[in-house]
């Protein structure tokens, strides 16, 4: 067995070494090859080493790969499913992070879009109150006005009340016919619409515009189902309309309201859902006659309303609520008023002198003297008390960035009556006026409308005898000067202010006049006349003399 196995072994090493001839006779033979083969070869054999390296990493991770899936398929098949519930889980972590980039990625475009056109905004809105601003300045400054007509609307019956919305865009008008029409004021003022042939006819040169109407709907009054007159088919009911006595539109047109013939108040849609009714103010306590005053507040949260039935109520716009009523008014209203900033009259300090002398106590006396008459003396020898709320209020803009309307002080507002009468309130004292202007000797009992001068110390009233009174509230218990018009012009139907304080617009029955209440008070008072007429010489020869040494 031994020898048998050496032959064996003999025999195998002499194969092995025959191998080992024919494998390096074959590698000289592929040697000689590549030796003789061009550069085109060199590259193909590249070619080929770089394939066969490629095959061979694919192998090593297919190799991988299987002794991955035996090593998984030795293991129980709850493992394997513990051991793939992580994969999925980074696989779906990995998805939802991309997306949570992507959404952050639009968002933060989103928001800088956001915010640069918001900037935009902020800063044409800066623009826009600095121009108006910049207007108020120069009409304050002026000296004097020029007023040319240059836009008409025509319109087949009475107007009754009028607003306007913010920039002058939108222009209301109610008449006495029960509809609400709106205008495009702004392109009417600069021309997209021109009157016709006949319409120019009975107008002068300079009015050549036309108003655009762009809606109109009808002021209707809120019926109960069964107050309700039904069609035939029981689908349209006849609405129940009433002439506009009074308008009060929101600055951005979100809503308008409405006086109604029977004390009612609407709230409707202007921009959304437009001519629809939101709210109807009436309630137990509401006004029972015709209402033809409503003034919202600077916030644009409350109004005021005025009626024939003689009450000023004040309304709450959240609530819908009566909040205030101002008592002991002895006369239909006519118009009311908000007065200006910067005014130097304390109303309440006033009335509260005035009640505390009325109610000084005779009886109780000192052994030294009467106390009562010593704080009477003392009450009557103090200055006029200015009101601290004004000053406060002197740090205000004269216009606000929300609405673009020139800023008021709320906590006093003027009301006139069709009897003459006119009332300074104040909203701290609701049970009475706190102030009563009384018509001057001669002047008949009737009063359209009145307003304050711009520093808010004096108030103008239009009467029926075509003239308009000035009162001054340091001295209300007469009137301090009479206005006389042309008697052909008859009663003053409106009067306003203007920025300057030294004019005021009139309207009559034929016109508008612009009145100069500066040179009217001058004309009307010989002393001042004279000393401005010593100033403006003063003023002349200290001109001529510094031309002279210049």
């Amino acid at each position: 067995m031994d020898e048998v196995d050496d032959i064996l072994n003999n025999n195998q090493v002499v194969d092995d070494e025959e191998d080992d001839e024919e494998m390096l006779s074959g590698l000289e033979n592929d040697s000689k090859q590549d030796l003789e083969g061009n550069d085109d070869g060199d590259d193909d054999d590249d070619d080929d080493e770089d394939e066969q390296e490629d095959d061979d990493d694919q192998d090593d991770d297919d190799g991988e790969d299987v002794a991955g899936k035996v090593e998984k398929t030795n293991v129980p098949m709850d493992d394997q499913r513990v051991d793939q519930k992580p994969a999925d889980a980074a696989d779906a972590s990995s998805k939802v992070g991309s997306e949570e980039n992507e959404v952050n990625d639009v968002g933060g475009e989103q928001e800088s879009r956001g915010s640069s056109s918001s900037a935009h905004e902020a800063s044409v809105k800066g623009e826009v109150y600095e121009y108006y601003k910049h207007m108020l300045r120069a009409a304050q400054i002026a000296d004097s006005y020029s007023i040319y007509p240059t836009a008409a609307i025509p319109i087949q019956t009475h107007v009754n009340a009028l607003a306007v919305s913010r920039g002058l865009k939108y222009l209301f008008l109610g008449g006495s016919d029960g509809y609400i029409r709106k205008y495009d004021l702004l392109n009417s003022l600069e021309g997209k619409l021109s009157l016709t042939i006949l319409q120019k006819h009975s107008l002068t040169e300079s009015i050549q515009n036309a108003g655009i109407l762009q809606s109109y709907w009808e002021n209707e009054i809120p019926q109960k189902k069964s107050e309700m007159k039904l069609s035939a088919h029981k689908t349209d009911y006849e609405p129940k309309v009433s002439p506009v006595h009074s308008l009060e539109v929101q600055s951005e047109c979100l809503f308008i309201l409405s006086g109604l013939q029977n004390g009612g108040i609407t709230m409707q849609g202007v921009r959304y859902m437009e001519g629809s009714i939101a709210h109807y103010f009436k309630g137990r306590n509401g006004h029972s006659q015709i209402v033809n005053i409503l003034k919202l507040n600077g916030q644009e949260s409350r109004f005021l309303s005025g009626s024939w039935d003689k009450r000023l109520l004040e309304w709450d716009l959240q609530t819908g609520n009566i909040v205030n009523e101002f008592r002991k008014s002895r006369s239909e209203l006519s118009s009311l008023e908000m007065r200006p900033l910067y005014s130097s009259v304390d109303v309440c300090s006033n009335v509260n002198s005035g009640k505390e002398n009325e109610n000084a106590d005779d009886d109780m006396d000192s052994l030294f003297g009467d106390e009562d008459e010593d704080e009477k003396q003392n009450v009557d020898n103090d200055p006029i008390k200015t009101d601290d709320t004004s000053r406060d209020e002197g740090n205000k803009e004269q216009i606000s960035k929300e609405s673009l309307n020139i800023v008021y002080d709320e906590s006093v507002f003027m009301t006139s009556g069709l009897n003459g009468s006119m009332y300074i309130w104040d909203r701290r004292t609701t049970q009475s006026p706190a102030l009563s202007l009384e018509r001057g000797p001669g002047v008949p009992p009737w009063c359209l409308s009145a307003c304050w001068s711009v520093d808010g110390d004096h108030v103008y009233a239009g009467r029926r005898n075509a003239c308009v009174e000035q009162f001054d509230l340091k001295m209300p218990s007469k009137p301090m000067h009479n206005f006389k018009l042309p008697s052909i012009s008859g009663p003053v139907s409106c009067v306003k202010a203007m920025p300057n304080d030294k004019h005021i617009l009139c309207a009559s029955r034929d016109n508008i006049r612009l009145y100069n209440v500066e040179l009217a008070v001058a004309a009307s008072n010989p002393l001042q006349k004279v000393q401005r007429c010593r100033s403006s010489l003063s003023l002349a020869t200290t001109v001529v003399s510094y031309q002279i040494f210049t």
